[in-house]
């Protein structure tokens, strides 16, 4: 027979190729969600920086105040851009692991809603981390990117990169299925807590 944790760790694997393929239909218009996310915290770590943002596809073009000459004599604007599908994977983790809890529709819903704060994150240092770091020391100095801000860019970068798209699905489940995680450490034999006293 089969433990409890083993049957939900071989739901989750199932639920996950639909979960991707649904995620990847969605990235489009979770994409526009999430680069509003973005420009929240722009708007607080460098204001000004970026007037608009276009969507083509999954791909997020942050139109900038920032201007090079890439000919002499003719002035262009920076618009750097950021795949989303690199910070909005999560979604489908989320998704995978909530039908494998057989959770509610609402509590997948309000776990997507949890992860947008962290995906517009990861695409925010993306475009602080090109800015003051990839596209050189005069675009960084053009953006009023320090030193001490470089480094903490770099940190945010990684941070919003490797860590928060795999992270916080698995917690934005855990918070919302706690009951059921409960119930399954209860029922799976020798992981159940001793009674008290």
């Amino acid at each position: 027979m089969k433990s409890v944790p083993v049957a939900f760790a071989v739901r989750a694997l199932l639920w996950l190729p639909p979960s991707f393929v649904l995620w990847y239909v969605l990235a489009p218009w979770h994409a526009s969600i999430a680069a509003a996310f973005a420009r929240v915290w722009l708007a607080l770590l460098a204001p000004g920086l970026v007037v608009a943002v276009e969507r083509t596809g999954a791909t997020l073009d942050f139109v900038t105040t920032l201007r090079f000459e890439p000919v002499a004599g003719h002035e262009a604007v920076l618009v750097p851009q950021a795949g989303a599908l690199i910070y909005t994977y999560g979604l489908a983790l989320l998704i995978a692991l909530m039908m494998a809890a057989r959770a509610r529709w609402w509590k997948i819903l309000a776990g997507a809603a949890l992860l947008l704060p962290f995906q517009g994150w990861g695409l925010a240092l993306d475009l602080l981390a090109q800015v003051g770091i990839g596209l050189g020391p005069d675009v960084a100095l053009q953006a009023g990117i320090a030193d001490w801000r470089r480094e903490a860019i770099a940190l945010g970068y990684q941070l919003g990169s490797v860590i928060l798209p795999s992270l916080m699905p698995v917690m934005a489940w855990a918070i919302l299925c706690r009951p059921f995680i409960e119930e399954l450490v209860q029922r799976e034999p020798g992981m159940a807590r001793p009674a008290p006293g």
